[in-house]
């Protein structure tokens, strides 16, 4: 039985961008604030099993309640994460 639910528990454990999300997210709810303004952004650069698991967690945790997602979106392929521009150092 413990050997099934450790196995459950390797099985669905966040990556460190999805931690890192989670962890933000539940930081501005304790806070009472609202998601960041890029959070979709964000989410897609997350592999489809990722973002499935953190738009659960954020359902739960109360945001995202008036959100529609597109099933096609959620599990389409992550895109890759926006890059901050380099700076024009002259």
């Amino acid at each position: 039985m413990m050997l099934a639910a450790l196995a459950l528990a390797a099985a669905q454990a966040l990556s460190p961008a999805a931690t890192a999300f989670v962890d933000d997210a539940t930081a501005r709810l304790l806070a009472g604030e609202e998601l960041a303004p890029d959070f979709p952004v964000r989410l897609q650069a997350l592999p489809p099993d990722q973002r499935l698991m953190v738009i659960v967690y954020l359902r739960r945790a109360g945001f995202l309640s008036d959100v529609v997602m597109p099933v096609d979106w959620v599990i389409s392929p992550a895109s890759p994460a926006l890059e901050p521009e380099p700076e024009d150092h002259e």
